[in-house]
């Protein structure tokens, strides 16, 4: 009889959970041959056997939607430091709990598991909702999974998967946030910061962009708010625009005026 294989016994515990796994290449981020990705993603133990006989060290993904499960992505081998980033959304009160089931991962960063009752269909997978920390929503590899000789592990593996925080859905659906024009809205006196945020709100066309971003971050800027408060405002921005822009060409327009401001 072979001994169990710590991924696939990983992997059928998931399956009875009713999360759905799926392989990748072993010390790889890339599908096993012949799969889709998560898209091939099954509780069915037979199914589960007999890719991991096949590639007994595959590593082991999970399919988040299906499941109802959301993971906050905390990046460190990048430009920016998302710990950093953590500790400065505490002081504005956005707190990630730490009573929840966590990993580290390959590159000392941190994946926090969430349950979501939400529809997961409502939301993209966010890569730089905050400097260094994505929200994933569709897959993720897990432990024991490895890349590179480093494991992803658990940081205390007894921990239940907490519900997610109110604060990350209301960032995640900003529009759900908004009440109503009051009344005698109109008939206050308009300041620079009053038609900053109307400019805010209207956006621009898809040509135009680049420089109404840029533009519309320096006038943030200058009102004094802190750089956090800058970035998802215009994060939220980005996303009124048609199409929004990648997050990638946001990030470096927040970069660039950052160090120059």
């Amino acid at each position: 009889m072979m001994t169990t294989n710590t991924r696939l016994a990983r992997a059928l515990q998931f399956a009875r959970d009713g999360i759905a796994v799926y392989p990748l290449a072993s010390n790889s981020k890339v599908p096993l041959k012949g799969t889709q990705g998560y898209k091939d993603a099954t509780t069915d133990i037979q199914t589960i056997n007999g890719w991991f006989e096949h590639v007994p060290r595959a590593n082991l993904g999970i399919r988040l939607d299906t499941a109802k499960l959301l993971i906050v992505d905390i990046d460190r081998h990048g430009e920016v430091d998302g710990v950093q980033t953590l500790r400065e959304l505490n002081k504005h009160g956005k707190q990630l709990p730490a009573d929840t089931y966590i990993e580290q991962t390959p590159h000392d960063g941190l994946h926090y598991f969430f349950k979501c009752s939400h529809e997961l269909t409502t939301f993209k997978r966010r890569t730089g909702l905050y400097p260094g920390i994505d929200v994933l929503t569709d897959f993720v590899l897990v432990a024991p999974s490895s890349i590179n000789g480093s494991a992803y592990r658990a940081i205390d593996s007894t921990k239940p998967i907490a519900d997610v925080p109110r604060w990350l859905i209301d960032d995640l659906l900003p529009s759900q946030r908004m009440n109503k024009t009051p009344e005698h809205a109109s008939q206050i006196r308009k300041t620079w910061a009053g038609r900053m945020l109307d400019d805010l709100v209207a956006g621009t066309g898809e040509g135009s962009r680049n420089s109404y971003l840029t533009s519309l971050l320096g006038k943030l800027l200058r009102t004094g708010c802190d750089g956090m408060t800058a970035y998802e405002l215009l994060q939220y921005a980005n996303e009124r625009l048609q199409p929004p822009l990648p997050d990638k060409e946001v990030n470096t327009i927040f970069k660039s005026i950052i160090k120059r401001a």
